[in-house]
Formats: structure tokens, C-alpha cells, sequence
């Protein structure tokens, strides 16, 4: 415990710790340089109704009380981004049309939540929708409703009913492979462990 925090009890904010998390200038400029897109009617619901035209995938420092999200509730970037990339039309369409279909949800998530890749959509500055993944406890926050990812109920109609909303392993396939494919290292740990668990 630091000085600060002796006198306070108050906890160090966790971007004090990250020295080279980016500024929001240097956020904020980066959506004039994504490439605009289009919204696909085969990405499925609700991609393919959502008004957006970039889409930028982040990757931070995300915690489930201080950080679930890149924007905060205020519109603010939060300070525990470490790396930006907008998506181009194909990365986009693959990523949505996996994100909206049944096939990706349906196994339990961890109560914890530490997300690290989040995916913002604009319509020019403006956010209109995103969603933040937590690979650890399989687990995601999305601003709109996704319905795919509440298709497995269980206890339909009692008081306990709950939905599976953790990603089966296609729906993990699909966020690992897009993040190889913008060179973020997200996921490279879960590959490896499932390769050392399922040696051929």
C-alpha cells in the first residue's frame, strides 16, 4: 500500500500503473482514420439493423467495477487502453455474423470479469453501440441486446431461470482469430493451454 493510500484508503487508480496506456487525444483522432464500412444484412440481428460505420476494437485493462467498458458512462475513453485497430469490412462482417449466431453462446462464464478486447461502433465520432469480452471467465456486456446470446434457457418460466450467455468454443474461435488477425496477442494464452490440455 502506497502513502497515498495509508492516509486515504482510497486505492491507487489501476491506469496509475500502466505507464503507457493512450491518451484520449491521441483515441479520439484515431476514429477520423477508420475505415468506414457498412452494415452487412447477412451479419444477422441486431448487426444488420444497427447505423454505424466503423468499427474500432480496443484493447485495455478492463475491470467488471472501475473499467467494463473502453467509454465510460460519461463518454470518456477510459485511461487503461493500451491498443487501438479499426476493423475493415471483412474483419467486421466475420466478427458480426459470429457474434449473432447461437452457435457462439450457450456455455456457462466465471463470476469475475476482467475484459480485455472491447469493440466500439461509431457512425463518424459518435458511439452507437459496444461490447466488451472477457475471454478469462468467458464472459461479455454488450450496450444492446444480443439476442443469441440468451437463446439457451434454462428453467424456462420459474423463478430461477437463467441463460448460458459464456461463448461455446466457436464463439471463441471467432474472437481469437480476430484478434491474431489485427496483431492483438489477446487469446494467445487460451490457444496454448487448449493445444498443452488436447495434445495431438
Amino acid at each position: 500500500m502506497d502513502s497515498s493510500e495509508e492516509k486515504t484508503g482510497i486505492s491507487t487508480p489501476l491506469y496509475n500503473t500502466i505507464p503507457n496506456a493512450l491518451k484520449e487525444k491521441a483515441l479520439l483522432n484515431y476514429i477520423k482514420t477508420a475505415d468506414i464500412i457498412k452494415s452487412n444484412i447477412r451479419n444477422g440481428i441486431p448487426f444488420s439493423q444497427l447505423d454505424y460505420d466503423k468499427i474500432i476494437a480496443y484493447n485495455f485493462v478492463g475491470d467488471e467495477e472501475m473499467y467494463p467498458s473502453v467509454i465510460d458512462k460519461k463518454g470518456k475513453f477510459v485511461p487503461v487502453i493500451l491498443e487501438q485497430q479499426f476493423l475493415t469490412q471483412k474483419q467486421a462482417d466475420d466478427i458480426l455474423s459470429a457474434l449473432s449466431k447461437n452457435s457462439s453462446y450457450g456455455e456457462s462464464s466465471a463470476a469475475c470479469f476482467q475484459p480485455h478486447l472491447g469493440l466500439v461502433f461509431f457512425k463518424g465520432n459518435r458511439k452507437i453501440n459496444q461490447i466488451s469480452i472477457c475471454l478469462s471467465c468467458n464472459s461479455s456486456i454488450t450496450e444492446i441486446d444480443i439476442p443469441a446470446r440468451t437463446h439457451k434457457v434454462f428453467n424456462k418460466g420459474r423463478d430461477d431461470e437463467y441463460s448460458y450467455t459464456g461463448f461455446t468454443p466457436s464463439g471463441k474461435s471467432a474472437i481469437i482469430d480476430l484478434c491474431k488477425k489485427i496483431k492483438f496477442h489477446y487469446g494467445e494464452r487460451i490457444i496454448k493451454n487448449s493445444i498443452d490440455n488436447n495434445p495431438s
